[in-house]
């Protein structure tokens, strides 16, 4: 892979390919879940209880459109890991819950992110993740704000 000069590119595009790259290779260790559904069941399982969560907010919540929200909990309900509910205070929507298989799932994945988290930032210094952070953030701001004037 050739590395552009402009570092703004570099970010751009590597994006991307971390992207890609980072689905390819967690989704071969997250046991039969995509990526995409363990972090949905995962923002699910830090959402409060009460009210329990809709599929609206979980497609907020890991900014997604709530279309792929859904196919995505029809296949984890298929498995067991959540289960869907009228919702009481809105009968046009339905609730989530993670079911104990689902909690338990998570549990065991994250047991294995351990090695694998170490695996992927070995080399990278704490100052290194730090400033990195803080410019993922930051481009994520303005990426909203750029939505924002869009809309």
């Amino acid at each position: 892979m050739k590395i552009p000069e402009n570092k703004q590119y570099v970010i751009f595009g590597g994006a991307f390919v971390l992207a890609n790259k980072l689905q390819l290779v967690a989704d071969k260790k997250t046991h039969g879940l995509s990526t995409k559904q363990w972090f949905l069941l995962r923002n699910l399982s830090d959402l409060p209880d009460d009210p329990l969560p809709t599929i609206t907010i979980l497609a907020r919540e890991t900014d997604t459109s709530r279309q792929n929200v859904s196919k995505m909990l029809e296949v984890l309900q298929r498995q067991g890991y959540v289960a869907l509910q009228d919702n009481t205070e809105d009968h046009r929507s339905q609730s989530v819950v993670l079911t104990e298989p689902g909690a338990q799932m998570l549990r065991q994945v994250a047991r294995e992110a351990v090695p694998f988290f170490t695996e992927l930032f070995s080399g990278i210094s704490e100052e290194e993740c730090t400033v990195s952070a803080g410019v993922i953030i930051k481009l994520i701001k303005n990426l909203y704000k750029m939505q924002e004037k869009m809309e």
